[in-house]
């Protein structure tokens, strides 16, 4: 059986011994090695690949530029290589964080920060390199990057300004279906921006607006959030018109379909027939008349599913949602049919109830829906 000193005699730094042998006091400063360990390592890359542009490698060996050379060598992602690089070359010109980033002091993420603030106000940082990198070493996740940006504020003023222009120019928002048939969103925002959009999701999200038994993650919480601040805007009256419409999601089934347990195609991915149903417990109905080929010969008017007067006396009778506890008002409820008018259920008053969306989602998702025979 191997010995830990014969284990440490291997010379390994990050291996010296088998997990298995640590302690449950020492998994802490273990981990704090290994921590160390990293920066130093990621520190050598960066003396690595900074000499190596300093001596013109990459151009030499018929590469574009260096990042076009490191993605080479490791494999990684481009926009990976190009951090690296960056902070490489610009290591060159911060001695304090490059001696404290060597001793494994610093982690890359900090050291990108720094290199973030340098890139700012060159000869700022260069006169108090020396109190950021203690402050780098010392204060929280936190905290340290509103360190460096009060640091940025009172050093450079005008450039604080500047910053905050840079920051709106760069806003940008992406949202596209994804092969897993989800649909991504990413994005960047301003401050002013991320602060009332943070704002808003959590109104929704955060625990004081949830009932006590909300089995949601807090990342399920914020997605749902925003969906229902778009579901509301498309519900209020002031949107405005695309083609003499309202926005609105349509969906285009057949009543079989739409009876039946299969997948039904939207824009950004299938859906399920239990899913369409909720949908169309309360919307707009515009009967649409196909020929045999399924091309569109003649539309009905549009008319909802729930007529304004039965919503109305709807509102009046239940207040709000109706599921146990949930307190949401009616103005943010569905109504929804106990059996699906889909399954040959009545829009009547007596097999119609109010219920929240995530509620309305537990009705038709989690709990056996009820059909007419």
């Amino acid at each position: 059986m191997t010995t830990e000193a014969e284990y440490s005699a291997d010379g390994d730094p990050v291996n010296p011994f088998p997990v298995d042998w640590l302690g449950d006091d020492e998994m802490v400063p273990e981990l704090q090695r290994l921590h160390r360990l990293k920066a130093q390592a990621e520190a050598r890359e960066a003396a690595v690949i900074a000499r190596v542009h300093r001596r013109g490698v990459p151009h030499a060996q018929g590469f574009a530029s260096p990042t076009a050379w490191l993605i080479a060598a490791t494999g990684e992602a481009p926009a990976v290589c190009r951090s690296r690089v960056r902070v490489a070359l610009a290591l060159q010109h911060m001695d304090h964080t490059r001696q404290a980033f060597a001793a494994g002091e610093l982690s890359e993420c900090r050291v990108r920060l720094l290199v973030d603030a340098r890139a700012g106000a060159p000869d700022l940082f260069r006169r108090d390199e020396p109190l950021l990198v203690e402050q780098a070493r010392t204060l929280s996740a936190r905290v340290f990057p509103k360190a460096l940006s009060h640091w940025r504020r009172l050093a450079d003023p005008d450039g604080a300004r500047f910053d905050a222009e840079a920051a709106f120019l760069a806003r940008r928002l992406h949202i596209s279906p994804t092969w897993e048939r989800t649909v991504r969103v990413d994005g960047d925002l301003d401050p002013e921006s991320g602060q009332i959009v943070l704002t808003a999701i959590r109104s929704l999200a955060e625990p004081a607006a949830l009932e006590p038994g909300d089995g949601r993650t807090p990342a399920q919480r914020r997605a749902d959030a925003l969906v229902e601040i778009c579901r509301r805007h498309l519900d209020s009256a002031d949107r405005p018109t695309q083609n003499g419409e309202r926005p609105h999601v349509t969906l285009a089934l057949s009543l079989a379909d739409l009876a039946g347990d299969g997948l039904i195609d939207l824009e950004t991915g299938p859906i399920t027939a239990e899913t369409a149903r909720r949908l169309a417990c309360d919307a707009t109905i515009t009967p649409i008349t196909l020929d045999g080929a399924g091309q569109p010969q003649t539309a009905g008017d549009a008319r909802r599913s729930i007529p304004p007067a039965l919503r109305r006396a709807l509102d009046l009778r239940d207040g709000g949602c109706t599921h146990p506890g949930c307190d949401i008002p009616a103005r943010w409820c569905d109504a929804h049919h106990i059996i699906h008018w889909a399954h040959r259920g009545k829009t009547t008053l007596t097999n119609l109830r109010l219920l929240c969306r995530p509620h309305h989602r537990t009705a038709h998702h989690h709990q056996p829906y009820p059909r007419r025979q």
